[in-house]
C-alpha cells in the first residue's frame, strides 16, 4: 500500500495541471478509483469519488515557518532552494494572512528564481514572512 507524502513547497505553489486515470470497475459495489497526477509538479492524489487529501493551509503554514522565521530574513538558496513558486505561495498564504516578502539581491550564488502571476521568471534572493496587517 503506498502512502501521500505531504506536499512540498513546489508543489503547494504550483497551479496543478491533473491528468486522470481510472481503474477497472470494481466487482461488489461498483466503484472506480480514480488517480490523480499533476502533470507539472508531480504530486498525486488517489479518490474512490471527489479529491480529498489529508492535508490543508495550515500545514503549508507551518512548513514555511520552518524555512522562514516570522521576521527574519533569510536566503533560501543557503537552505537549497533553488526555485520557488512565490504567486502561487503568496496567494494561499495571503487568505491565512501571511506573505513572503522577496527582496532582490546583487550575488548571483543567492539567486533564488521565482515565477509570477505569468510563468515569468524574476530572482530574488531575501526572504522574509510577514503578518498582513489587519485593516480595520
Amino acid at each position: 500500500m503506498r502512502r501521500l507524502k505531504p506536499p512540498t513547497l513546489q508543489q503547494w505553489g504550483c497551479p496543478h495541471q491533473w491528468k486522470t486515470t481510472h481503474s477497472l470497475p470494481q466487482a461488489e459495489p461498483l466503484q472506480r478509483v480514480r488517480r490523480y497526477k499533476c502533470l507539472r509538479c508531480g504530486v498525486r492524489v488517489k479518490t474512490e469519488e471527489r479529491l480529498t487529501v489529508p492535508w490543508d493551509e495550515r500545514d503549508l503554514v507551518a512548513l514555511v515557518k520552518t524555512l522562514l522565521p516570522q521576521g527574519k530574513p533569510v536566503y533560501l538558496r543557503e537552505q537549497g532552494i533553488m526555485k520557488l513558486p512565490l504567486y502561487g505561495l503568496n496567494t494561499l498564504l495571503a487568505q491565512l494572512g501571511y506573505v513572503i516578502h522577496a527582496v532582490k539581491v546583487r550575488d548571483p550564488k543567492r539567486f533564488v528564481a521565482c515565477t509570477d502571476r505569468h510563468g515569468r521568471v524574476e530572482q530574488y534572493g531575501l526572504f522574509e514572512l510577514r503578518r498582513i496587517a489587519e485593516e480595520a
